[in-house]
């Protein structure tokens, strides 16, 4: 378990729940390699954990993260540029690992999302604001780009907002990010745990491999031509017909009594 101390994990299991939390709370959660590490580490475990249905994602302390850390910005400027290509690969696997996790994941917000944050954020499938959460991407400002959070801000909010979002690098409010569709709901800080357990509570009555597919389907949809993607529907469409919770599904829509999903 060494390096997992920059990531902390809560059980819920009333909610057949866990939470992630980013733990640098006295650098705001500024994102690091150690970081990015231990939450692909957490986020392996919890793959393969069966009573863990939902996972969220939140930050210890006044900020959800503030983008990376002074010392990997520093560092920028002396690395090679094998070591650069190194560092955003990183950070691309961290991402796309937390993107395509196979079960339903919420960030609960509060305070700044910056950067590397607000991108953090925006690979959950859910993102659940406090009033007082800020979202950004200033990274033009100090004459660098958001280069892959880029790609998975498009898919969330269209081009027009992700060009506003990185070309400007300005730092937008928790109701403003709601209106772009880069935030789900809007609540008050003290609420902010409870909605996402509520969320959390609905999420568990569905199939969890049926969630699992529609996710992968997301995962693949924008990787191929409209006819691609359709033939890829198709495949998982009689895929998912195939499998015992549908055939559960199914049985207790008919019955009218609620299903029973056993874990996989």
């Amino acid at each position: 378990m060494s390096g997992f101390d920059a990531i902390k994990l809560d059980a819920h299991p009333a909610e057949a729940a866990a939470t992630l939390r980013l733990n640098r709370p006295d650098k705001r959660n500024a994102l690091n390699a150690e970081m990015f590490r231990a939450l692909m580490g957490a986020l392996d475990k919890l793959r393969e954990d069966a009573d863990v249905r939902c996972v969220f994602l939140r930050g210890e302390g006044t900020a959800f993260c503030a983008g990376a850390d002074l010392e990997e910005v520093r560092a920028i400027a002396t690395a090679t540029p094998g070591q650069n290509r190194e560092s955003a690969a990183l950070v691309r696997d961290a991402l796309l690992r937390l993107y395509e996790f196979p079960k339903p994941t919420i960030a609960l917000v509060h305070g700044p999302a910056l950067a590397g944050g607000a991108g953090l954020a925006g690979c959950c499938d859910y993102v659940i604001a406090a009033q007082d959460a800020t979202f950004g991407y200033p990274e033009v400002k100090i004459g660098f780009i958001p280069a892959i959070v880029m790609v998975l801000l498009t898919r969330q909010v269209g081009e027009r907002h992700a060009r506003d979002l990185c070309l400007s690098g300005r730092t937008i409010d928790a109701a403003e990010a709601h209106r772009m569709g880069l935030v789900y709901k809007v609540v008050p800080a003290q609420e902010l745990e409870a909605t996402g357990h509520e969320l959390a509570r609905q999420l568990r009555k569905n199939s969890p491999m049926a969630m699992a597919t529609v996710k992968s389907m997301f995962a693949g949809l924008y990787d191929k031509s409209l006819e691609g993607a359709l033939d890829r529907a198709v495949t998982l469409n009689a895929l998912s017909r195939d499998t015992a919770e549908c055939k559960e599904g199914i049985a207790a829509f008919l019955e009218r009594r609620k299903p029973s999903w056993k874990p996989q």
